[in-house]
Order: C-alpha cells, then structure tokens, then sequence
C-alpha cells in the first residue's frame, strides 16, 4: 500500500471546502481538527421519519414526510403572532405550517403559493387542525436533498449546525481509502461485519448495530497493536528512575478521602516511575472516578524529583478546565504550574518559554501547543495525556 494513501485523512480540517474562520472556531472546540477528526465524529443520536402521502390523525406525535401544496399564507395583524402557511396533500387534507419570528421571511420564499413542496417535521394537532411547527426540511420535489428516514444527530458546538456537520462527513468520506482487511476473515465473517470503508461509509448515513461494533473493534484492537509497538520500543531504552520524596504530596489538602482504587493506581504508578525503564502505563475510568487525581499524584512525583511534568488536553475548553482544577488543589504550595494554548501569545507566551527552558515552570497544562518544536523543557519527567474519545461507540 502506498504510503500517501492515508494523507488527506491527515490534512487539516480548515482546508476543507466551505470552511471558514466563522466555522474553524466551532470545530476547534469540539477537538475536530483533521479530516480524519469530522470522518470519526460519529452521529450521537437519530431521527426517524414516516414518509405519507396522506395526512392522518393517526400519525399525530409523530414525524413524517409529505409532499404538499401551498394554498395561502395567512398574517396577522399582531408583529409578534406567527405566520401561518396552509398546504395540502394529495387528496385536499389541509395542514398549517407554523413559523415564528423571523422565520416567518425564510417561509413565505420556500413556499410560495401554488407550488409543491416536500416537507418534514413533527404533526401535531392544534384544536380541530393539523400541524406541523418549524418543518426540518422545506423543499422542492425535483430536489436531489430530500430528507431521509433517518437522519444522523451529531454532537454540536454553538456556530455549528446538525445539517453542516452531516455534510462535512459526506465530504470527509470522499478521501476515505479501500483499505486491505485487517482483521481475521473467520471474525469478520462469523460476526457479519462489513469491511472498514463500507463501515465508515455507513456509520453516518444508517444506524446499523454491526457497523457500530466493527468500528468499535478497530479502536480497540488499533489501540492494543499500538500499545505493544510503543512497548517493544521503550522496553530497549532506560529513563531516569522518578522516585520524589514525598514532601510536595504530603502538602496536598484534599477535599474528600482517596478511594482504594486510587490508592493502588498510584501506588503502581510510583512503582513504574522508580524504575530505570520507561513507563507507559494506561489509566482507564468513568467520569468522576478520579483519574486527575491520580495523574496529580505522578505530577507532584516529577516535581519532588527535581523535574518537570506536562499534561496534555485535546481540546483547549478542557486544557483549561484541568489547569484551573489544578491551581485550587496546589494553592500554597511551592509548585509552580502554568498552560500553554493556541491562545497563548506575545509575552505571556515568551514568559512560559522561558519558565520551561530554565525549569522554574514545574507543571505545564495545556493542548499539542506543549509538544511543538518551539517549547523546550529543563528536565521534562513526567507526561500526562487525556485522551477523548469523539466517537459515540460503546464496544
């Protein structure tokens, strides 16, 4: 396989097309900086619809797809009362299309009177009539956009909407290679699983339970080869054994009691870190069940040494959220911690910098911004890294 093939995968997301500063921002806070990023952003949730060519009481609560023809738009006098739009289906069953504000403009030009329209929402009755309140989709019926029985619901940031984001992984799929089966051809088959382009291809257009559990597969069994490669690698190398006094972590006033899983996380922790072979140790846990703590504890251990620890976050919301948590726990005492973002600029920037190169930074929080060319450490002990996974799978 050529080595190029997976580089547009790689490429950043601001050179997609249509992807502006207004719309980089709302990406960059959801951690989608690559291609590859919006490829893996996996719809949370999905809405169903009933495609009807006759409008009924029955299908009241639920969401469906009509084609219909608009009869009249109805105004009030009142500024602030809703324009009312009345269509109807095939058979003359007349329906009020409901619109507020200044939705109401965007209305009157998708659906001028005496045309056909193919529309989708929520029906709903209102006294003795059909409604239907903001429709998802208004257009024509020659239209190549019209809405599907499912439709994909993303997890979204403010300036971001579900409809830009299904058609960011529509072109995000355009680069996605045929790649050679990597998995036992017995497991595939025994399972009956597609193979990873058909996957990723389907994981944003269908909610298909085998799909979901493929990709989740791939995740699993990608981080374990790469664990063992990273492994292989760092068992022929030495380190320099991190072994703290415990001074700085005897300070440490906590809000509440470690638990015994923490307590033996950290102890195997402390034990990796004394020894004179790199440490790459994996922390799993739900939310809540402190592994910021426990990462804390590893920190102090570098510092108490006499060197330096980082942490990195994927995203810079968290970066931050991690570096205030951090401030509050080590108020007064003798540790010294600091971020660095993409925000970081001009002499606060050049201060950081510095405070890395001569070791009176002891902690440094922050996103990749910590790992550039640019930032060097004094004696860099200890690194840290949150890793967020974007994908909804649960294998």
């Amino acid at each position: 396989m050529r080595p190029d093939i997976l580089n547009p995968l790689f490429a950043e997301v601001r050179a997609m097309k249509g992807v502006g500063p207004g719309l980089a921002k709302p990406l960059e806070r959801l951690g989608l900086e690559r291609v590859k990023d919006v490829l893996y952003h996996f719809p949370a949730n999905w809405t169903y619809r009933k495609a009807v060519s006759l409008l009924d009481v029955a299908d009241v609560g639920s969401n469906i797809i009509v084609t219909v023809t608009v009869m009249d738009h109805r105004n009030s006098n009142n500024a602030r009362a809703p324009l009312r739009i009345f269509v109807a289906d095939v058979a003359g069953n007349y329906l009020t299309l409901t619109f507020f504000g200044r939705n109401g403009w965007w209305a009157r030009n998708q659906l001028p009177v005496g045309e056909k329209r193919i529309i989708s929402g929520k029906l709903e009755r209102y006294g003795d009539e059909l409604q239907m309140v903001h429709p998802d989709h208004v257009v024509p019926v020659d239209s190549d956009t019209s809405p599907g029985l499912a439709e994909p619901i993303y997890p979204l940031s403010d300036g971001l909407t579900n409809k830009r984001m299904g058609q960011l992984a529509g072109a995000a799929l355009q680069d996605v290679p045929d790649l050679p089966e990597w998995i036992e051809p017995t497991l595939v088959a025994g399972r009956n699983w597609p193979n990873w382009t058909a996957a990723m291809g389907s994981v944003h257009r269908r909610d298909d339970q085998s799909v979901r559990d493929r990709l989740a597969y791939d995740e699993l069994f990608s981080n374990q080869l790469a664990m063992r490669l990273i492994r292989a690698a760092m068992d022929k190398r030495t380190a320099v054994p991190v072994a703290g006094d415990g001074s700085l972590i005897s300070l440490l006033k906590l809000p509440f009691a470690l638990t015994g899983a923490q307590k033996r996380a950290i102890a195997e922790i402390e034990g990796d870190l004394a020894q004179s072979r790199p440490m790459l140790r994996l922390l799993q846990g739900d939310v809540g069940a402190g592994k910021t703590m426990v990462a804390l504890m590893a920190l102090l251990r570098a510092v108490e040494s006499g060197m330096q620890a980082a942490m990195l976050a994927p995203t810079e919301i968290l970066a931050r959220q991690h570096y205030a948590g951090l401030q509050k726990l080590l108020a007064g005492m003798p540790v010294n911690i600091a971020i660095l973002t993409g925000r970081e600029k001009g002499s606060l920037r050049e201060a950081t910098l510095m405070g890395l190169a001569d070791g009176s930074i002891h902690i440094l929080v922050g996103t990749h911004a910590i790992f550039q060319e640019a930032v060097t450490y004094k004696s860099l002990a200890v690194a840290v890294i949150d890793e967020q996974h974007h994908g909804q799978f649960d294998p």
